[in-house]
């Protein structure tokens, strides 16, 4: 490591760290100044910081001579925090998850799913001490209200990334709510468990449903589709009792969905097909094509008393 043999010469073979922060001050004219920072955020360098941390622990004598080059945004705005992170790491991306673990609708999910005795990771494995049924991942939350609340299982399945991306806002804003995001990773979680029941079976030569192979790529458009069926039939999605049971029939109309495409495609898969951002549609038509079917077919006469 470069700060045990030539610990002096660290200002030069280092590109230093880059820290964003609300505000900041010093006492100018003061050669090294003490820096008071207001929610800091270190964008980059972070493996930086870390070593030498780990060396002070280890020789903190070594590190007397070191200077590190620091600079210092002062900014409130998120779009240009995320921005400074993204210029700044163009060898090693910054994990855009982590910039926006500090924003303070995370830390506000995180107290509030707190007091219901969940802990909301807003980084990822951050409480990893505690025990999994109990550990709210904000990547797997954010994919599933993606599918469940704004109707975009394609994106969920294939471009987690924007959860934290371009489509934070739509997820994280001031309208979100513990019950908004616990609900749709709740009924997820258990397509989540068919699914492995699923690739279980098939890893140790047991049987299985065949039918079911679409849950391998179409966990997200199954849930989808449950909080479709919740639309038509007048049930509250935030319900999980009542959305769970929704669960059977949203695999009922994939399975039939499956079934159509794959006879009048034959190159069809089931990969391709839940790509596809024209599949949500289609599911749509069929959820609303046996609402129609329900609504038309006959009440059978009540028997007379007596």
């Amino acid at each position: 490591m470069v700060i045990r043999k030539r610990n002096v010469e660290f200002w030069y073979l280092n590109n230093g760290i880059t820290i964003t922060c609300d505000s900041f001050s010093y006492q100018p004219g003061t050669r090294a100044p003490v820096v008071s920072l207001d929610n800091v955020q270190v964008v980059n360098g972070g493996q930086t910081s870390n070593a030498l941390f780990e060396a002070y622990q280890e020789q903190p004598d070594k590190l007397q001579n070191v200077l590190v080059l620091a600079r210092i945004y002062e900014t409130k705005a998120r779009d240009i925090t995320a921005d400074i992170a993204e210029a700044t790491n163009s060898q090693t991306p910054i994990n855009t998850r982590d910039l926006r673990s500090n924003d303070e609708i995370q830390k506000k999910l995180e107290e509030s799913f707190l007091d219901q005795g969940l802990y909301y990771e807003r980084k990822a494995r951050q409480h990893h001490e505690q025990p999994r049924q109990k550990r709210i991942d904000a990547l797997s939350a954010g994919q599933a209200f993606l599918a469940y609340s704004l109707g975009s299982p394609e994106v969920a399945k294939k471009d987690r990334a924007r959860v934290f991306g371009d489509l934070y806002d739509s997820i994280f804003n001031d309208d979100i709510t513990t019950p908004m995001l616990l609900a749709p990773l709740q009924v997820f979680s258990e397509i989540e468990t068919l699914k492995r029941d699923l690739h279980r079976k098939i890893k140790k030569g047991e049987a299985f449903d065949r039918n079911l192979l679409f849950l391998i790529d179409g966990a997200y458009h199954v849930l989808f589709t449950v909080a479709e069926l919740c639309e038509s039939k007048g049930i509250d999605p935030i319900d999980e009792t009542l959305a769970k049971a929704e669960i059977k029939n949203a695999l009922k109309v994939i399975k039939e969905l499956v079934e159509q495409e794959s006879k009048q495609d034959e190159a069809f898969t089931t990969n391709r097909f839940f790509k596809d951002a024209k599949t949500k549609g289609k599911i749509q038509r069929i959820v609303a094509s046996a609402k129609r079917t329900s609504a038309k077919l006959p009440r059978k006469p009540s028997r007379a008393k007596g």
